[in-house]
């Protein structure tokens, strides 16, 4: 690493903590909310649990948001709280 690169990087972390600052969002924008998720939407809407959601969603071979593997508890809550954040900015 070079003496130079090292002098930017509190000029870089700076930029952007006044960028975030300013309400930029910095990194990979956010994938597409998965159309599973209104499936696992109206699940929850009938009062069930996470995992008996996604007991629901393997059961009925509704693909993952990454389209492998199979239906957890914490994909599920991935999904609803992706929900709910895309409904509260909508």
């Amino acid at each position: 690493m070079s003496s130079e690169s090292e002098m930017r990087r509190p000029e870089v972390s700076a930029g952007m903590a006044a960028a975030r600052d300013r309400g930029v969002r910095l990194g990979r924008p956010p994938a597409p909310l998965p159309p599973s998720a209104a499936r696992a939407v109206q699940l929850r809407g009938e009062g069930l649990s996470l995992a008996a959601i996604a007991t629901a969603l393997n059961a009925e071979q509704v693909p993952t948001p990454s389209g492998k593997g199979q239906w957890a508890k914490s994909s599920v809550k991935y999904v609803l709280d992706r929900h709910d954040a895309a409904q509260g900015s909508a």
